[in-house]
């Protein structure tokens, strides 16, 4: 009885996540000119260019791709405005009879998927038909830390020191000399190196040189963290990044089924370092060459460590997404679009949850964007 208890809360907090991001809040002002008096007319005009100027401002929000393909069909959707914003509250209002204007300023909410499925439906890939669309391959993984070396800061100082005696006798000696303490520096230990040279001058004056160098402190070298992660598949991206390019006109094939593409090495870069490593790439977009697929894109998702959330005391998960699309079709692929590294939040009951919603958040945010940059581009 727990067990389903449990994930009924799961599936609740899944659905509930995917469901309000669907309805976003935005600000907007408007206003409208009056004669000898404000009527409705007048008002509703204002509360229409306040409509207008709120799904501006969601937009102003997104990113360069998305506002571009706003913007290239911005009397679309302004002419439909009631479709995108679904409701609105007025905040305030302002009826100034001296310069006869009238100015409302409203919270309204906004049809985010739809206005993102119409700006789709004007893209190259939506409008090719599915035989000729190009066959895109992503592969994208969960990482977590699994270690993190740190190192001790290295420190430099050097001092030199010269003196002067006189001598009756006759002395020709001249020699070095050089001294150690502890153990070697690889080993963070404190190190002290000299050398004294006394030189006998004509007129049996002596000069003795002495220079020492001490590495414990003064200027300061510091080496970044080494960190090794935990590779994980993550099956909620690979549902999340499929249904959306596929929504968007694309072709989809995991990578999986592609014989070309090594994943067990591209794990193995991800697990060591925040890329790829040359020849990885090489071998990964020639195999998807040779598997006639023209787009890959690959990227990672970085889990951070849980929190909870200060407003509704809910555990909190930040994922940090970074991705690239290359055109794999030439010999010399070419990165047509890049994402991050941002961040997303998840919110749950329990950690589990708050990690699938964190995850399938970043997931959906990347792969939009990276599909919005593939549509201003008129990539197909």
């Amino acid at each position: 009885m727990q067990i389903l208890r449990n994930l009924i809360i799961i599936l609740f907090f899944t659905i509930s996540s995917n469901a309000f991001s669907a309805i976003v809040s935005s600000k907007g002002a408007g206003s409208s000119n009056f004669g000898f008096r404000l009527n409705a007319e007048n008002r509703a005009e204002a509360l229409r260019n306040a409509k207008i100027n709120s799904l501006e401002n969601y937009i102003a929000e997104s990113e360069q791709a998305k506002l571009k393909l706003f913007e290239a069909r911005r009397g679309e959707f302004i002419s439909d405005i009631d479709r995108y914003v679904l409701s609105s509250v007025i905040i305030s209002e302002n009826e100034n009879k001296d310069s006869k204007t009238y100015q409302v300023f409203i919270r309204s909410e906004i049809n985010s998927n739809l206005l993102q499925v119409k700006l789709d439906a004007g893209s190259s890939a939506s409008n090719t038909k599915s035989s000729e669309a190009s066959l895109l391959a992503f592969v994208f993984v969960a990482r977590s830390q699994d270690s993190v070396q740190s190192f001790d800061d290295r420190v430099f100082k050097k001092a030199e020191a010269k003196s002067n005696a006189k001598s009756k006798g006759k002395q020709t000696d001249t020699f070095n000399e050089k001294t150690s303490e502890g153990e070697s520096f690889s080993n963070s230990s404190i190190s002290t190196s000299g050398t004294r040279k006394i030189t006998q001058n004509q007129d049996n004056s002596l000069d003795e040189k002495l220079s020492i160098s001490l590495e414990t402190g003064g200027s300061t070298t510091k080496k970044a963290e080494k960190v090794s992660w935990k590779v994980s598949n993550a099956s909620e991206v690979n549902t999340v990044v499929t249904g959306l390019f596929s929504r968007a006109g694309y072709e989809v094939a995991e990578a999986e089924y592609i014989p070309g593409i090594d994943l067990q090495k591209i794990r193995s870069d991800f697990g060591k370092g925040n890329d790829l490593s040359q020849a990885t790439l090489i071998g990964a977009a020639n195999g998807s060459r040779a598997a006639d697929v023209k787009y890959l894109a690959y990227g990672t998702l970085d889990v951070g460590v849980r929190d909870t959330d200060p407003v509704t005391g809910n555990t909190r998960i930040f994922v940090t997404v970074t991705g690239k699309v290359l055109d794999v079709s030439r010999q010399i692929p070419r990165t047509i679009s890049s994402v991050g590294p941002v961040q997303f939040a998840g919110l749950g009951p329990n950690e589990t949850v708050a990690r699938t919603n964190a995850l399938q958040e970043a997931a959906t945010k990347a792969a939009q964007q990276m599909s919005n940059e593939l549509n201003v581009k008129s990539v197909n």
